[in-house]
């Protein structure tokens, strides 16, 4: 699977090049009731299979590139946590679903999952989360750290109809379009591009919940 992550690269580096980006720092969300500091450093999250019940049995591989605030150097070295909820929206306290990653030289960062099931906030039926991955990004080199999530294009519980009225699922910048690779096997795997770029400063660029009960469930 290795093939699949040099083509991956050049994908990113060939759609980096020839996209028009607006140039701003990526949006934050809530950092949620589910972040362990200091997660281990894998490449394999939820185990990497292709779990019973999950979403059109088809891995999700996330690459992206860490900016700095000018939307044109990459910053290496960063260090990339996410975490995420199985298939069954379910979050588990051992380290399947969650872990961290480096950027290389090139400010590339890039996992292999499965795609996260929703689940509800409350006892009524409706109130779904989107499905969704938490990222935190590490700031360095004048850079502030970063809390975001990123969420699925086609998702009908994003924006307003998301149950945690203080998250960003309405940001467009967080909502990502998954592209189907498949080799001649028609073995394939989903895609997702999610580029960030850390703003200049201290500290953490962190939403904060509307209502409290979004960091205790969200």
């Amino acid at each position: 699977m290795e093939k699949w992550f040099l083509l991956l690269t050049l994908l990113l580096f060939f759609m980096n090049e020839s996209s028009e980006m607006k140039c701003k720092p990526t949006s934050s969300d809530i950092l949620g009731p589910f972040y362990y500091p200091d997660p281990p450093r894998q490449r394999l999250f939820c185990q990497y299979k292709r779990e019973t019940g999950a979403k059109k049995n088809v891995p999700l591989h996330v690459v992206g590139i860490v900016f700095a605030q000018d939307c044109k150097t990459p910053l290496r070295r960063v260090k990339v946590e996410m975490w995420q909820a199985n298939h069954e929206g379910k979050y588990k306290n051992e380290t399947n679903c969650r872990g961290f990653v480096r950027t290389n030289k090139y400010g590339i960062y890039k996992l292999k999952t499965i795609y996260p099931g929703k689940y509800t906030t409350s006892a009524n039926a409706d109130d779904f989360r989107p499905a969704h991955l938490h990222f935190k990004i590490n700031g360095k080199n004048g850079h502030k750290s970063l809390v975001t999530q990123m969420y699925f294009a086609g998702d009908k519980h994003l924006g307003e109809v998301d149950s945690c009225y203080g998250c960003s699922s309405h940001r467009k910048d967080l909502i990502i379009k998954p592209k189907r690779v498949c080799n001649r096997k028609n073995l394939c795997v989903d895609v997702a591009e999610f580029n960030i770029t850390l703003s200049k400063g201290k500290g953490l660029h962190v939403s904060k919940a509307i209502f409290e009960e979004d960091n205790l469930v969200c």
